[in-house]
């Protein structure tokens, strides 16, 4: 599952997953919609961006936690973040995004 609010980054984002032999059971671009998704569907992982328009996608990651499905978060704010909220264990992947980290992190969320 990929939780991000820029379509175009969306897009980027499920080509790179497909790339590393991956498939994306879904998209949200608003924290409505992700956790409407969340309410339907059990993805085996998830992507989610920190900030979705002027939100912060805590509740997505509190409901992803709840059901056991393991996350990454990404952010471009660097290490201006509270990862407090996150949870543990932390899979972080800086945007913008790159391949590898991408790849690294789903290795992370997997093992």
């Amino acid at each position: 599952m990929i939780v991000e609010d820029d379509g175009m980054i969306a897009i980027m984002l499920e080509d790179m997953i497909d790339a590393l032999g991956q498939q994306v059971a879904g998209s949200a671009n608003s924290l409505s919609a992700a956790l409407a998704f969340l309410q339907n569907d059990t993805p085996d992982a998830a992507i989610v961006d920190l900030r979705l328009g002027e939100e912060d996608s805590y509740p997505v990651m509190d409901r992803l936690r709840n059901q056991g499905i393991p996350f990454a978060v990404a952010s471009g704010y660097g290490a201006n973040i509270d990862t407090s909220r996150c949870g543990e264990p932390l899979v972080l992947i800086p945007k913008p995004y790159v391949l590898d980290d991408v790849d690294k992190a789903i290795q992370r969320l997997f093992s």
